[in-house]
C-alpha cells in the first residue's frame, strides 16, 4: 500500500513537473512579429483603418471611456487612451454574463504616445498583438481582447487598422496593468496561436462571403449566440440565435436571435435589416438605464452595400427558433 502511495506521489510530481514545463516554457505559442512597416500616410488605408476601427471592430469602444448618456454608448474622447479596469463585481455595464473575470482586467492606451501608449511598439507587434494575442514583451492577452476573433481579419484590413493606430492623436495616460487570477494567468498561455497563413478578403460581390466575414470580425456571433458553462462556450446548435446575457444599467439583456426563423429576422426584408440600423445615425440621449450594449452609434454608420452583405449570410446561417 506504501509503494502504492509512493508511485502515486511520484506521477502525480511528474504531472506537475510536466505542466511546468509546459505552461512555463513552451507557451504561448508565438512567432516573431513582422518586420514589415506600414505606411500609415497612404490615405486609403487611413480611411479603410478608420472604417474598421471606428464602425466595425470597435477598437475604441474597449480603449476609449464610453458615454452611457447616449444610446449605443460610442466611445468619449480622447479616444484610444484607454479606460477603467474591469472587476469581477457584476456592476460594470455591459459585462458580459456578470461577475466572471478572475482578476482586474485593465484596457491599455492605444494612441501613439511612447511612454503610456504603443508609440515604441513596431507595426509588426501590433499586428501580431491584434490578431494573436502576444503582447510587446512576449506574454499572452486575456482573451477579453478577441484576438482568437480578431485573426480572421484579411491581412489588407490589419495593415489599415495599423496606418489608423498610428495616426490617433497620442494621449499620455498610463494605465494599470491587467492581473489575473492563478491558475487562469496560467491557463491563458494556452490561447495565443500564431497565424501561419495568408488571410484574405472574400471580394465584395460575393455578398454571402463578404458578410460573412465583416459578422465575423464584427463579433455579430460572438454576441448573439448564448454560453454555457465557466469556459462560456458557445451552446450547440444556436449560432446566432440570441439570448447571450449582459448587464445594462442595473438591468439583465438579451441579445436578438439573428436566425432567418420567424421569431428571429426571418420576417425581415435586406432593407428593413439596413434600416434598423441607419435610424440611429443620428445621436439619442438616453440615461443608463434605458441604454443598449449594443454599439448602435458605430454601426449605423456602415455602409449600406456591407449591413446588405451581413444580411444575405445571416439568411444563410440555420433557423433556430427563440427561447
Amino acid at each position: 500500500m506504501i509503494k502504492l502511495l509512493k508511485y502515486g506521489f511520484g506521477l502525480a510530481v511528474l504531472g506537475v513537473v510536466g505542466l511546468t514545463i509546459y505552461f512555463g516554457f513552451t507557451l504561448p505559442r508565438a512567432a516573431p512579429p513582422s518586420t514589415e512597416t506600414i505606411n500609415s500616410t497612404d490615405p486609403n488605408l487611413q480611411a479603410r483603418g478608420a472604417y474598421l476601427v471606428e464602425n466595425i471592430l470597435m477598437c475604441l469602444n474597449c480603449h476609449s471611456e464610453r458615454d452611457w448618456a447616449i444610446y449605443g454608448a460610442p466611445p468619449k474622447a480622447p479616444f484610444g487612451a484607454g479606460r477603467k479596469c474591469l472587476e469581477a463585481d457584476g456592476q460594470t455595464p455591459g459585462l458580459n454574463d456578470a461577475g466572471s473575470f478572475p482578476g482586474t482586467i485593465c484596457f491599455r492606451n492605444i494612441t501613439s504616445d511612447r511612454a503610456t501608449g504603443i508609440g515604441n511598439w513596431t507595426d509588426g507587434e501590433i499586428m501580431r498583438a491584434v490578431r494573436e494575442g502576444i503582447h510587446k514583451d512576449g506574454h499572452a492577452l486575456f482573451p477579453i481582447m478577441p484576438y482568437f476573433i480578431f485573426r480572421n481579419i484579411a491581412d489588407d484590413d490589419l495593415k489599415a487598422v495599423v496606418a489608423y493606430l498610428r495616426r490617433l492623436e497620442p494621449v499620455t495616460n498610463a494605465q494599470l496593468e491587467t492581473k489575473i487570477n492563478f491558475p487562469v494567468n496560467i491557463l491563458i498561455r494556452s490561447t495565443p496561436q500564431p497565424v501561419s497563413a495568408p488571410v484574405e478578403r472574400p471580394p465584395e460581390s460575393d455578398t454571402i462571403a463578404y458578410g460573412r466575414y465583416l459578422s465575423t470580425i464584427a463579433r455579430c456571433g460572438f454576441c448573439h449566440t448564448p454560453k454555457q458553462g465557466r469556459n462560456a462556450d458557445p451552446i450547440p446548435g444556436r449560432a446566432f440565435a440570441g439570448g447571450g446575457r449582459f448587464s445594462v444599467g442595473g438591468r439583465e439583456i438579451l441579445s436578438t436571435n439573428l436566425t432567418p426563423h420567424p421569431s428571429g429576422i426571418g420576417s425581415w426584408s435586406r432593407e428593413d435589416f439596413i434600416g434598423v440600423f441607419k435610424q440611429h445615425e443620428s445621436p439619442k440621449a438616453v440615461t443608463q438605464s434605458e441604454n443598449s450594449i449594443m454599439s448602435w452609434a458605430s454601426y449605423a454608420n456602415m455602409r449600406e452595400s456591407d449591413l446588405g452583405a451581413i444580411y444575405d449570410f445571416l439568411m444563410t446561417v440555420t433557423p433556430v427558433e427563440s427561447q
